[in-house]
């Protein structure tokens, strides 16, 4: 009959329930007898085989059980409790194994590790952001803070998942906001139909060869003045009613936004001459 081995010091610390496998462990391994109602109690007229019992924060334990019993069986018959999230592993000289051939046999280890999941719920903040809002009621340059905003919050659930007490995986399953946040708004002062970006190009030039320079100029295809907008581009931009209708320095404006936000695209012949 072989008795345990000595465990070796570890820096973890075993669980509760390595703890009390423990002693288990040893009496089984001193004895080698077969448990009364085990699975090698089944087969009490095979040869015994001996593998090793390896959990968390413990030194193998070889034990004698009866040959083709399911790893599960023999961790029980030794006075191991397994559960559903537990992982149990049959190592054959060094490789796992799988299916009917995870069915021990003399040398294998068994190796038992104690899946623990547990649920996080923290909260995290949400950025409340600023918005600027450019106007001529104000000097060009200047800024106003016209509300101050509010940081949202928002409730993350997450499932971390410990293997013989270390982490090894962190996995988000739901988050929800809470507090919707509010953004920071400012006002900023420009000068009358200024366009950031746009301001120093050559609008005339491009009037000039769109239009000839008539604020009220129609094609019958359905452009309207000095850079022959569409209705539906004007809109786009802001504009209301007909090109024809605003005046030649709003209708600049509504070109510089154009230019913005599409380039030189809005006027493939002249677009050059900006």
């Amino acid at each position: 009959m072989r008795a345990t081995t000595t465990p070796t010091p570890s820096t973890r610390t075993p669980s509760s329930r390595a703890r009390g496998a423990a002693a288990g462990l040893a009496a089984a391994a001193v004895a080698l007898s077969l448990v009364p109602g085990s699975a090698s109690a089944q087969q009490a007229d095979a040869e015994p085989v001996e593998v090793s019992l390896k959990l968390a924060g413990q030194a193998p334990v070889e034990v004698a059980t009866t040959p083709q019993a399911w790893p599960g069986q023999v961790l029980e018959a030794h006075g191991v409790s397994v559960d559903g999230n537990d992982v149990v592993a049959v190592l054959r000289g060094g490789d796992k194994v799988h299916g009917q051939r995870k069915k021990v046999r003399q040398g294998d280890v068994v190796r038992l590790t104690d899946v623990v999941e547990q649920r996080k719920v923290k909260t995290q903040k949400i950025r409340k952001g600023t918005v600027e809002v450019f106007t001529t009621k104000l000097e060009p340059g200047t800024r106003k803070v016209v509300s101050t905003g509010r940081a949202g919050q928002r409730k993350v659930v997450a499932i971390k998942t410990l293997h013989d007490g270390e982490p090894v995986n962190y996995r988000v399953v739901q988050k929800k906001v809470v507090k919707e946040s509010r953004p920071r708004r400012v006002l900023v002062g420009r000068e009358a139909w200024s366009v950031p970006g746009a301001d120093g190009l050559n609008w005339g030039a491009l009037a000039s060869c769109e239009s000839g320079g008539n604020p009220n100029a129609v094609n019958p295809a359905g452009y309207y003045g000095l850079y022959q907008f569409d209705t539906g581009t004007w809109r786009s931009v802001g504009g209301s009613g007909l090109p024809t209708s605003a005046s030649a320095a709003e209708q600049t404006y509504r070109a510089k936004l154009l230019y913005q936000q599409r380039g030189r695209s809005p006027w493939p012949n002249c677009g050059r001459l900006l």
